[in-house]
């Protein structure tokens, strides 16, 4: 046992009873933590033999174990040394082998040494105890980390981990059985003497001797009768004495001993039937199918029914392990099989049947219904796997574009490549093979489901290959961006088909690999930019640049704060001056784009499309002028923005168009423009259909119709997990968009702590809580259905909700004064205390809420209690220059308040407030993409303190149980769960009143 991990681990080996300190010092060959990785290290080890270390393993107290202790260990035995975790998880392993040792599980092996030399050693055999794997599994890493070093001749029953740092690694699993195995062999070794090999075997190889009389066993290899041969006596002896090499001239194989041993320590494997199809000799020859015994565990293990029928045993080694019943278990399982597979019905009647011969159109059954009818019956099923996986199966393929060498008016590198139309053909392949038009049609008139082609045998479908041969050679077409999807995923479902392979050539192929490779080119050309660009940022640049340059739109998704205004604002100055560009945003954030353009590119021209003064005629959009407008103008102003030629059209909080049927989304598709750009940090706040109107937007009809997305996409992701889909998805959309988490990129950016704030109801809370929710269920029909229901669903949401920020936003108490508000609601208090603790320390914090009217409440609250001379408030209603004052003077002024109140939705997103520290959120909009969008004002670039975000709930309410369940599944939260509470109302009455009840959990104060 080497003992390491201390400075000192002889002296500390010592300390805790593990060793007299006497052992070897050594180094040990092993892994640690390195720059982010595991590297290579020699660490000093103390090396005690297993035998003076395994009563002090053994005796070790697991109860001795913290399980608070993030891993450092526990104290020692005498509590002055901690001791890692691996060294309690080696002392587990020490008291399992010896329970197996003294319940007399330990089998001889003959292993192969190093020089040809044959060594003698005992196995434990734990008869299917399933504790050793459950320790490998949570064996500490500390407790394997040992290289195999360069050289090292390994069993085959050892396996290595991963590899760091190009060492290999022992596996857990294989340290715990060589460790087990060295436990056993010390242990039987030190029970009797080495014996004299004249004489009889000392009493464990008179015991090893005994099993296998009488017990239908066969006697060790190599004996012909009861009395040992010569080789036998010497491996009994080095098994009993404590020189474990064997040597004798005519020592048997060491894998006949590994069978045997297994024979002697009685493990069965349980069999089933299986049968294996293989290949006939000839195009008018049968289908051969051979039966088999598979073993159930481990479907590699075949035992062939030649052999079954020619041993005469009640057992017979099937691997390592025995098979029992062998005939009969062959005999049963076969008339099972006739059942689902009629074929078989004939071998029955036979003696010793091995073998059914096919027709071609039985054997063609295994590959379907047939086949999995007898799997479900637990009945084995191979067939040749050339003709399984499509590598031979005769097919249809689409080629997309045009010969190379030939025509190419297919794809431009134009703007308008977008408009054009893309031809294909199709043709019939095996494999990558493609066949002539007679070929298939000669394929098709043999109505065979097999045919012996170019000397390769292939399946056909005897019912779609007259059809194929009839599609062979035709052409259509297709838009650019359809092409450029099926050529970017591979496949194309047709009508004719359905779901088809497709190969791209030609132009679509240039196009495609072009686009592939556009994220490779890291180096943007700036013209007119002042800003100190980060590396992915200009990596970023030079994407946004190579993927306009060809015509195509692109989603730019970088998380939120990593500057994609920025990296736009820099594509925007390096376009050609020969048209208008066009940047739609967000009202409140319209300001903010003419500053910004302003600071990093001066010298181009931006203009604000906003206002009674803004332009009304076509022509007044300049070329080579950046024109800001807001979503708001862009509904209003359609008809005009619609008919101007566009250079580049940028979409800022591209989420705004993510329902494609609102008006906003319609306009916006409406849009002339050589090149695209959609800036979002949230692609996919709820549904997928989102992302399809963003992509739309971006390259419209790449992803097809929206109906067609829905049904082949959309609802297979969503409803049923189909990763096939979502791969498809991902691989079409990867060129196009380009999405960068912080974490990934700025390695500068302080962390962002999130806590959860439970706050207490007050009693005037409460009973207005309760009476909510029994007027909503106090009715016949509880809360109705249909779109009543939903309505019925949101208003209570709504109710309860306003009830848990203060009772007097529930009545209407606008008018409130401050005084009138303090003691009324357990959240507001807790909010009080926690936004003065901020002010009292000099930081900064923003207070988020999705109401207007609990904003005003705040403002009027947290200024009198806190004494601030006012506290602002950001909402949809602020006039844009005042917006722009409120973020100046919480940014820059020392002297201004250091509270900001902001509306959800209004200060979601193009906001700039790292000077907080801070973020309360007081109510909760239950969807984690818009709360962290909000969030990310502060915790964004820019930003150097760590950012603690508060997300205030009222206990034993409906709050805290939501957020139990976003807090468990926010994975399916980000995708899944609606805006709002909208998702709420699929939830059954039963369902709903568990969630909105109030618990008892005591009186409220």
């Amino acid at each position: 046992m080497a003992f390491w991990g201390t400075p000192d681990p002889a002296t500390d080996a010592k300390g805790a009873g593990l060793s007299d300190g006497t052992s070897e010092v050594a180094s040990l060959p092993t892994v640690v933590p390195g720059g982010g990785r595991l590297v290579r290290a020699e660490m000093p080890a103390l090396l005690v033999p297993l035998g003076e270390v395994l009563r002090a393993l053994a005796g070790l107290a697991p109860a001795g174990v913290d399980a608070d202790d993030g891993g450092g260990g526990a104290p020692g035995p005498q509590g002055t040394v901690r001791l890692d975790r691996s060294v309690y998880a080696w002392s587990v392993a020490a008291r399992w082998a010896l329970e197996h040792v003294v319940a007399g599980h330990a089998v001889p092996l003959l292993r192969a040494g190093l020089d040809g030399r044959h060594l003698a050693h005992w196995h434990v055999d734990p008869g299917g105890d399933p504790r050793l794997d459950a320790l490998a599994e949570a064996l500490p890493a500390a407790a394997h980390a040992l290289r195999v070093d360069t050289g090292v001749t390994l069993d085959t029953a050892i396996t290595v981990d991963a590899e760091p740092d190009g060492a290999r690694l022992w596996s857990a699993q294989a340290l715990l059985e060589a460790f087990c195995d060295a436990v056993a062999d010390l242990c039987v070794r030190a029970s009797a003497s080495a014996p004299d090999p004249a004489a009889e075997p000392a009493e464990p190889a008179r015991r090893l001797r005994g099993r296998t009389e009488g017990s239908g066993v066969s006697r060790p290899p190599g004996t012909a009768d009861a009395s040992p041969a010569a080789w036998s006596r010497a491996w009994l002896g080095a098994l009993a004495g404590e020189r474990a090499e064997v040597v004798h001239e005519r020592l048997p194989a060491v894998d006949d001993v590994e069978r045997w041993a297994a024979a002697a320590s009685g493990e069965r494997v349980p069999a089933r039937l299986c049968l294996r199809l293989g290949l006939p000799a000839g195009p008018d020859a049968p289908w051969p199918l051979d039966f088999h015994l598979q073993a159930a565990d481990e479907p590699g293990l075949l035992l062939p029914a030649q052999r079954v029928w020619r041993s005469h045993a009640s057992a017979i080694p099937l691997g390592s392990r025995l098979l029992d019943n062998p005939q009969e278990t062959l005999t049963a399982s076969l008339g099972v099989a006739a059942r689902w597979f009629r074929p078989l019905a004939a071998c029955l009647g036979e003696a010793r049947p091995v073998q059914a011969r096919l027709t071609p159109f039985d054997a063609a059954a295994l590959f379907g219904d047939a086949g999995n009818d007898l799997r479900n019956a637990g009945i084995g099923v191979v067939v040749p796997r050339e003709l399984e996986d499509g590598a031979r199966v005769l097919g249809p393929r689409l080629r997309v574009g045009s010969r190379r060498g030939g025509r190419r008016a297919d794809v431009t590198d134009t703007a308008g490549a977008r408009h054009r139309t893309v031809t294909y053909r199709w043709e019939a392949v095996v494999g990558d093979e493609v066949l002539t038009s007679e070929e298939v049609t000669e394929l098709a008139a043999r109505g065979e489901p097999f045919a012996l082609w170019r000397d390769v045998w292939v399946r056909v479908d005897t019912e779609r290959v007259a059809e194929l041969a009839s599609l062979v050679g035709r052409t259509g077409r297709l838009s650019t961006a359809e092409a450029l999807s099926v050529a970017l995923c591979g496949r194309h479902r047709t009508e004719e088909f359905g779901d088809v392979p497709a190969l791209a050539e030609g132009s679509v192929a240039d196009l495609v690999s072009r686009l592939r490779t556009a994220l490779a080119d890291e180096e943007p050309r700036l013209a007119g930019v002042r800003a100190e660009l980060r590396d992915y940022q200009r990596r970023g640049i030079a994407w946004l640049q190579s993927l306009t340059e060809l015509g195509f739109g692109a989603l730019l998704a970088d998380d939120m704060g990593l500057g994609k205004t920025l990296q736009t604002i820099a594509l925007l100055a390096g376009r050609p001056r020969q048209r208008p560009q066009l940047v739609v945003c967000p009202t409140s954030v319209v300001s903010n784009w003419h500053r910004e353009a302003a600071r990093f590119a001066p010298d181009l021209t931006v203009r604000l499309h906003h206002g009674p003064r803004r332009a009304t005629r076509p022509e007044e959009f300049a070329p080579g002028d950046v024109h800001v407008t807001s979503y708001a103008l862009l509904r209003l102003d359609v008809d005009l923005l619609t008919s101007v030629d566009w250079d580049l059209v940028v979409l800022d909080e591209a989420q705004q168009i993510k329902n494609h049927t609102a008006q906003t989304a319609r306009a916006a598709f409406r849009l002339t423009s050589h090149a695209r750009v959609a800036l979002t940090g949230t692609p996919v706040e709820n549904r997928l259909s989102e992302l399809w109107s963003i992509m739309h937007f971006a390259n419209p009809g790449l992803l097809g119709s929206h109906r067609r997305f829905k049904e082949q996409v959309a609802v297979p992701v969503e409803r049923d997990g189909d990763q096939e889909s979502a791969d498809r998805l991902r691989t079409v959309t990867a060129p196009f968009m380009l999405r960068r988490m912080k974490s990934a990129v700025v390695d500068e950016l302080p962390a962002k702590l999130e806590s959860t704030v439970s706050c207490d109801l007050t009693a005037e809370q409460a009973r207005l809580y309760r009476a909510a929710v029994d007027e909503a269920f106090d009715t016949d029909d509880g809360l109705g259905s249909g779109i009543q229901r939903q309505g019925n669903v949101l208003r209570l949401l709504t109710r309860l909700k306003q009830i848990c920020n203060h009772p007097a936003q529930f009545l209407g108490e606008e008018d409130t004064d401050a005084g009138r508000l303090a003691g009324r609601s357990g959240k507001l208090e807790r909010a009080t205390e926690m936004l003065g603790e901020v002010v009292a320390s000099g930081e900064r914090a923003l207070v988020f809420t999705q109401y207007r009217v609990m904003g005003d409440l705040l403002a009027r609250h947290l200024s009198g209690e806190l004494g601030l001379a006012g506290v602002p408030f950001l909402h949809g209603g602020t006039p844009t220059e005042h917006r722009d004052r409120m973020v100046r003077a919480f940014q820059e002024d020392d002297d201004a308040p250091p509270l900001l109140l902001i509306s959800l939705k209004a200060g979601g997103f193009g906001l700039n407030l790292t000077r907080a520290s801070h973020v309360m959120h007081y109510d909760r909009w239950w969807n984690p993409a818009v709360e962290d969008q909000a969030t990310d004002r502060a915790h964004r670039i820019g930003q150097t303190k760590t950012v603690l975000v508060h997300k205030l709930v009222t206990a034993d309410t409906f709050e805290e149980r939501i957020d139990a369940l976003l807090q468990s599944k926010r994975s399916l939260a980000d995708s899944v769960v609606g805006s709002g509470e909208t998702w709420l109302t699929e939830l059954d009455d039963d369902a709903l009143q568990a969630l909105v009840r109030l618990a008892d959990s005591g009186d409220t104060a």
